[in-house]
């Protein structure tokens, strides 16, 4: 227990010199800002002149297809806001950065979540938040105490799903020679179509979504189960298998990867 504490400390710390080095560029925070709401405001504008002509798609209305977007939008800021050195993975193996994280006595995994910080998340993270309150109000959901303590651990183990998939995708580096690992951006792509319910489409990519890139457990199955459609209620309540899964499995090919590492000849 005192060495999670540790931890913690720890990467508050290591947070708060990420934060003070970006303050340090105010033009490029502000710009960033700036992306960020025209990029997310595009992407809303895109799904509403979308439903303002087709009401519904496979029985979800614009404002529940919203909640989706918004899940799928908090956990993509949380990975970019709290944990963005995961992208950064592929980078310090192939550039020897990782030899220096292997000397301190500090855990390696650790010091790659934290390896860098982006305000962008932050922004994300602002704007999903506005969406799901925007959308559960449309949607009338009778909330009470359980419902609101089920939402809330729905959201937290999206981002933790999220966080897992990136880290497990960047660690497959350790294998590859190349200096490019294009397999994070592939998944992260695949979550535009996310933004949509898993019923339109086949049962293959059905399949892919709910368990080879599982972003029928972020956005999906949580948001499903709240407002009560059909066919979500199993895949809601394996959600904490399945992060416990997802976790073991990135801490797995963390070890097995260090043990594969052999600096690098760049």
């Amino acid at each position: 227990m005192k060495n999670y504490r540790n931890n913690i400390k720890l990467y508050i710390l290591f947070q708060i010199q990420n934060i003070k080095s970006l303050a340090q560029y105010r033009t490029d925070f502000l710009m960033m800002i700036f992306f960020t709401l025209f990029s997310q405001g595009c992407n809303l504008g895109l799904i509403c002149i979308i439903y303002s002509n087709i009401p519904q798609v496979g029985g979800w209305t614009m404002w529940e297809i919203l909640l989706l977007y918004g899940f799928l939008l908090f956990s993509e800021g949380f990975i970019n806001f709290f944990f963005q050195g995961a992208w950064k993975i592929t980078n310090m193996i192939h550039m020897a950065e990782l030899d220096r994280f292997l000397i301190r006595p500090v855990p390696v995994g650790l010091q790659l979540l934290t390896a860098k910080i982006d305000f962008d998340g932050l922004n994300k993270m602002m704007i999903a938040a506005a969406v799901l309150i925007m959308g559960f109000s449309k949607c009338k959901v009778e909330w009470n105490l359980p419902k609101i303590l089920l939402f809330l651990l729905f959201l937290a183990e999206a981002c933790l799903i999220r966080v897992c998939m990136i880290w497990i995708a960047s660690c497959v580096s350790f294998w590859m020679e190349g200096r490019k690992n294009n397999l994070n951006y592939f998944i992260i792509s695949l979550g535009e179509m996310a933004k949509y319910p898993l019923t339109i489409y086949p049962a293959v990519f059905q399949g892919i979504f709910g368990y080879l890139i599982p972003y029928a457990f972020i956005s999906y199955y949580p948001i499903g189960y709240i407002l009560g459609k059909d066919g979500t209620k199993t895949g809601a309540l394996s959600i904490p298998l399945f992060c416990i899964t997802m976790l073991a499995v990135s801490c797995l090919i963390l070890k097995s990867g260090l043990k594969n590492y052999e600096s690098s000849n760049y």
